[in-house]
């Protein structure tokens, strides 16, 4: 299956030029269903079904576009946008709306930690049926590979693939005499970060910020191992002990050297899941991102810059270790178990996932669509100065590799436990209250706890 996904990268790029030329009668994907009749079943009734949709991009941001669309060309289904915060409060508060049985009919989940939360908890519709296999198999490219599947079931669609990568101030970059090499390594990447770290106009500039996702170290291991490498082979013991673990836990030395942001001013100033405001407030050199993130990048209003973002593939252990699982299936859509217009909301979700997806280019989100054009997407994606902005072609290079694979987590035994042994665990390592050989031991030990616990 990784072969397959390995080349869907390529096939996303010129999937649009061949549906282009075909001849298949096209087919409106939002309103068909296995009889080939309309799903909207109320389409004669005097009131129209109302929806409800969460979601975590603000509707500004694209979403707003897709439901004013949708609303226009469909009077008997409305839908009602909600944007909550994808953070630990935002996410709480959703879940406190659908247990509490707030209508909300779809929502969007991201991450498989939740998914697996959600799922336990009886929230999510099962979606393994005839009619979404149909569907999945002719619109969504991959046609089903790279699935989430929670306990064998899927109960969510990925509505977008995300690469990522590193994003850098070239002008820094340029200003230091650097060039990225290709294929660079960890101790490549902290080298430059050091390189990079400094004081302009009297303000400490870091060369990089080394933490992500809520309070982990960046993740070299799974660029190098992909899905699953939580696990050993066996699914039943955690793999905390691999070695590439400790390329991860050594960035921390970049921390101690003053060379990354430190974790106490990252915590504090909520970095910890999105770091642009100090990327681009020049307060550091470098840092991860996906397409997403660059909406923040083109809002000179609100994050005003005046240099240019260039990308760079995320490091490896060492040299000659491939690490091409650097893209996830994500921003997952889901319907309410307890929705009462399944009929209704199937048929939104199927247009979010096609004809719909396009408003979403503006959101930096790139479409799993077949017949997504990645050309008008990152025309959308990069807006209209983008070479005022972004070095584009490094863009390409990073968003189009070829060599990308998809991180496709298939074990979701105690996954939410298990995230949060390692953040917590993290935290004590980053706040020097361990050492490094503790740091790793426990998250092994905890984590291998964890497991047996959820097996019983």
């Amino acid at each position: 299956m990784k072969k397959v996904l390995s080349v869907l990268m390529v096939c996303f790029m010129i999937g649009s030029f061949l549906v282009g030329c075909g001849e298949k009668e096209k087919k409106n994907p939002s309103t068909e269903n296995n009889s080939g009749e309309a799903s909207t079943s109320n389409k004669d009734d005097k009131d129209p079904v109302k929806l409800i949709v969460w979601g975590g991009v603000p509707g500004e941001s694209g979403p707003q576009d897709l439901v004013d669309a949708w609303n226009a060309s469909h009077p008997e289904i409305q839908v009602e946008y909600v944007r909550f915060v994808n953070d630990d409060t935002g996410n709480t508060k959703l879940d406190t709306a659908i247990l509490s049985g707030e209508q909300i009919d779809l929502f969007f989940t991201y991450g498989v930690d939740l998914m697996k939360k959600r799922v336990d908890s009886g929230m999510l519709e099962n979606l393994d049926t005839d009619e979404i296999t149909a569907f999945i198999k002719e619109h969504i490219a991959g046609e089903g590979d790279g699935m989430v599947r929670i306990d064998g079931g899927l109960y969510a669609i990925p509505t977008v693939r995300e690469p990522y990568g590193i994003m850098l101030n070239k002008g820094m970059l340029d200003e230091a005499g650097i060039t990225i090499p290709d294929n660079w390594t960890v101790e490549e990447f902290m080298d430059i970060a050091k390189q990079l770290t400094t004081e302009k106009d009297g303000k400490k500039v870091y060369g990089a910020s080394i933490v992500i996702q809520g309070g982990l170290p960046l993740d070299i291991s799974q660029a190098v191992l992909g899905g699953d490498h939580f696990y050993k082979a066996s699914g039943d013991e955690s793999n905390f002990d691999d070695e590439t673990f400790k390329a991860n836990a050594k960035l921390k030395e970049l921390m101690d050297a003053g060379a990354a942001m430190p974790y106490e001013e990252v915590f504090s100033r909520k970095l910890d899941t999105y770091a642009h405001p100090a990327y681009l407030g020049s307060e550091i050199a470098m840092t991860h991102f996906s397409a997403w993130m660059l909406r923040y990048v083109k809002d000179l209003e609100n994050y005003p810059h005046d240099f240019v973002t260039t990308f760079a593939t995320f490091p490896t252990t060492e040299k000659g270790v491939a690490n091409n699982y650097q893209a996830f299936l994500n921003n997952f859509i889901c319907m309410n178990s307890k929705s009462a217009h399944k009929e209704e909301a199937m048929a939104f979700m199927k247009y979010w996932l096609t004809e719909g997806s396009k408003y979403m280019y503006k959101a930096g989100k790139m479409s799993v669509w077949k017949e997504a054009d990645p050309e008008e997407a990152t025309k959308a994606i990069l807006g209209d100065n983008a070479e005022q902005l972004f070095d584009v072609e490094a863009y390409k290079k990073v968003m189009f590799n070829p060599d990308s694979q998809y991180i496709i987590d298939t074990v979701t035994v105690a996954y939410p436990q298990l995230l949060e042994v390692y953040k917590e665990e993290s935290e004590m390592y980053f706040l020097n209250n361990t050492t490094l050989e503790e740091y790793l031991s426990n998250t092994k030990k905890r984590a291998d706890q964890e497991i047996k616990k959820a097996l019983k």
